[in-house]
């Protein structure tokens, strides 16, 4: 029997701060270049791989949070996501990558620095 103990998403086993509303997940495909769709409409695909994907969106960071989230997934680089795999159904570690993000700043005033959201799609280094 699975314990009941609380698990949370993880940056390179740093607890961050969490999404507002989970993750959202998507997956996707790549194909061969043979893999075309004939006049008739019918396909003829070779898969090749797939992988995950995960977007992730939080609101009202503080400036120390901003900042650490964005030195882990900032440049490109690949880093270690814990997360709940819809595909595997448990909770596991593998790694992801982050292309591009955006961000609302709310304040730059000294005392009162924050930022209102933040969201990233991260996408799998491994196939599933």
């Amino acid at each position: 029997m699975e314990d009941d103990m609380q698990e949370f998403v993880k940056f390179n086993d740093k607890l961050i701060k969490q999404p507002d509303e989970g993750l959202g997940y998507d997956f996707e495909t790549t194909y061969t270049d043979d893999s075309v769709r004939s006049i008739l409409g019918v396909g003829h695909f070779t898969p090749m791989f797939t992988v995950e994907a995960f977007s992730y969106e939080a609101t009202n960071l503080t400036s120390e949070e901003m900042k650490e989230i964005l030195h882990i997934v900032a440049k490109g680089r690949k880093f270690k996501l814990h997360y709940r795999s819809p595909y595997y159904g448990k909770w596991r570690d593998d790694y992801f990558t982050v292309g591009k993000g955006s961000m609302k700043i709310g304040s730059w005033k000294e005392s009162e620095e924050r930022y209102d959201n933040l969201s990233f799609m991260m996408t799998g280094v491994n196939p599933i």
